[in-house]
């Protein structure tokens, strides 16, 4: 099942969706099991089944190693900059730079259909994956791009579209890693306090 699906993203993100969490880096134990991270991009014929299966690659089609890298490379940077602060993209940092120059390497162009829709498709001879960056532009035009972020947890890193009202969420799973984080803070205030007190006792004596 495309994690798209098994996750409800709205379809005008679900390509985006999938291509950045095709890199899974959760590291959590959960329920006693290790969780194992995963890419489903690691080599360019697992690259070229992604796509095909999303429609974006012709069943005789292949993916040249060079194409492969430039997808992982355009993975890592989009990744990066959802990994920045919505109030933070503003300024000129390496995340905006990097995702800059690769997305020169996917260039979009504008389809009118005759029902007056506009889009952005890959332009002639781009790779089928600059839908991604399509998909990008329109959440910006939309204002929810902002909603596509990072999970705050670095045992989790997966990228979520934020549903809340005030589309304030850090994790991915309030339930999950936000638990997680806040135990883990209370076990450390507990030990600080602990410490604290046994030197306040060592200092008495």
């Amino acid at each position: 099942m495309k994690l798209s699906k098994k996750f409800v993203v709205p379809p005008e993100l679900a390509l985006l969706y999938d291509f950045v969490n095709s890199l899974d880096l959760r590291q959590y134990t959960e329920k006693g099991k290790q969780h194992e991270g995963h890419d489903e991009l690691a080599t360019a014929g697992q690259l070229e089944e992604w796509m095909r299966e999303r429609g974006l690659l012709g069943a005789r089609a292949h993916v040249s190693a060079q194409a492969h890298r430039m997808a992982l490379k355009l993975r890592a940077a989009i990744r990066d900059y959802l990994g920045v602060a919505p109030e933070d993209r503003s300024a000129q940092s390496q995340a905006i730079v990097q995702l800059n120059e690769l997305s020169a390497a996917f260039p979009l162009a504008v389809a009118a259909s005759g029902g007056g829709r506009i889009t952005l498709d890959p332009a002639p001879r781009s790779s089928a994956l600059a839908r991604v960056l399509g998909e990008m532009c329109l959440l910006s035009v939309t204002a929810r791009l902002e909603r596509l972020k990072v999970c705050s947890s670095e045992e989790c890193l997966w990228v979520f579209f934020d549903r809340s009202k005030p589309g304030n969420r850090r994790w991915c799973s309030a339930a999950l890693c936000g638990n997680r984080h806040k135990t883990r803070s209370y076990r450390q205030r507990q030990r600080e306090r602990e410490v604290s007190s046994l030197r306040a006792s060592l200092r008495s004596i």
